[in-house]
């Protein structure tokens, strides 16, 4: 497999390639430049594990004598 790095523009939703590949078998893998927000998508990661916390009781340690019964 030979690899070509090509860098055009889409338009009308067709990608123009090398006149010289009609007819053969090619992979297009598309690549953009407007990546999200890496801060706004760890803001939003966050705001919805806070949103959909569970609500437990809280700790409770075992007594010296508790944990040493335990072994």
């Amino acid at each position: 497999m030979v690899a070509y790095d090509v860098t055009t523009i889409v338009r009308d939703g067709t990608v123009q390639v090398d006149p010289s590949l009609n007819g053969r078998q090619v992979r297009v893998v598309v690549l953009t430049d407007d990546a999200p927000d890496p801060v706004a998508a760890r803001r939003e990661a966050l705001r919805r594990l806070f949103n959909s916390r569970l609500s437990v009781p809280p700790f409770v340690p075992l007594t010296r004598d508790e944990a040493n019964s335990r072994t």
